[in-house]
């Protein structure tokens, strides 16, 4: 029973980091409350992936069709703020992904980009 219950453990993908699927193959990885960002990957759990919004994500919010998100590391840090369309494909490529991906934006252009797209999301902070 020892073994089965380990086994099981040891098999489960992801026992060091915790990871929410966010649509189109992106990812929020938090591996700590200080190493969070968001990630793209074609597989779950994989750990990592190809960085789009860098650590660390302190908020953000989605739905089926965006994805925001403010990042920035340390109090002092200036913040950065990102807007990711989702595309329509099923497994979009990492070039779909970045074409659609707005950001290093500061406070004053992400409002502007949330108007002109008629985004009507609210950043959540991460607990």
């Amino acid at each position: 029973m020892i073994i089965f219950g380990l086994s099981i453990l040891i098999s489960s993908c992801c026992i060091t980091i915790k990871e929410k699927n966010i649509g189109n193959n992106l990812y929020l990885s938090e591996y700590d409350n200080v190493d969070r960002r968001i990630f793209y990957s074609m597989e779950k759990c994989s750990g990592g992936g190809i960085e789009i919004v860098p650590m660390t994500v302190t908020e953000y919010a989605y739905d089926e069709n965006w994805i925001i998100a403010k990042s920035g590391a340390g109090n002092n840090s200036k913040h950065q703020y990102w807007i990711i369309k989702k595309t329509d494909k099923k497994d979009p490529t990492i070039e779909d992904i970045k074409l659609n991906t707005f950001g290093q934006l500061d406070f004053k252009e992400f409002k502007k980009k949330l108007n002109e797209n008629r985004i009507c999301l609210t950043l959540k902070r991460i607990e």
